[in-house]
């Protein structure tokens, strides 16, 4: 699946992952693949982050 990310900066990008989920306690979002590992090599700082919107597959 898709999701488009909106920065506060007004960036906006998409990153095909098969769930993205925000962590409060990390301030981080994070992001797995269809096997449920997480993706370390992609990180996004919760605080930064505006919105989060899937797109469909």
């Amino acid at each position: 699946m898709e999701y488009k990310i909106i920065f506060e900066s007004g960036v906006t990008e998409t990153i095909e992952a098969e769930s993205i989920t925000p962590n409060d306690v990390l301030d981080k979002v994070e992001i797995k693949d269809k096997d449920g590992n997480e993706l370390e090599e992609v990180y996004l700082n919760f605080e930064h982050i505006s919105a989060i919107i899937p797109q469909g597959d």
